[in-house]
């Protein structure tokens, strides 16, 4: 899991961003100031597929793409545009029951159907 951290709000800063937010051995935390990463997906979130969809609401009035999730396969490939988007969401707070909904259908998806003994 990767989590991109960016100045959004005047008081943003590297050194005060929440590490102990997500604490998992897994999850990289970036900093990312000139907010590339943000500003690509801002651009290109509507080129990527499949996807489940966000839930409609889109932050068009800023100049990248933040407070969001992106879930994606496991298979996914990260060439010009990555596929294997399974979904996103914005603000997290507001979508996270989705992110729950479709992580869990993703780890499902990747363990295979479950066989009861």
């Amino acid at each position: 899991m990767f989590v991109i951290w960016f100045r959004m709000y005047p008081g943003d800063a590297e050194s005060k961003w929440p590490r102990e937010l997500l604490t998992d051995r897994r999850v990289e935390h970036r900093w990312d100031e000139p907010k590339t990463a943000g500003r690509w997906f801002m651009t290109n979130l509507n080129a990527l597929r499949p996807s489940r969809g966000g839930d409609g609401v889109f932050p068009q009035r800023v100049d990248a793409l933040w407070d969001s999730y992106l879930l994606f396969d496991r298979n996914a490939a990260w060439n010009e545009t990555p596929n294997g988007l399974l979904s996103w969401g914005f603000p997290v707070m507001r979508t996270r029951a989705q992110l729950l909904k479709d992580f869990q259908f993703a780890i499902g998806a990747a363990r295979g159907p479950q066989h009861n003994p």
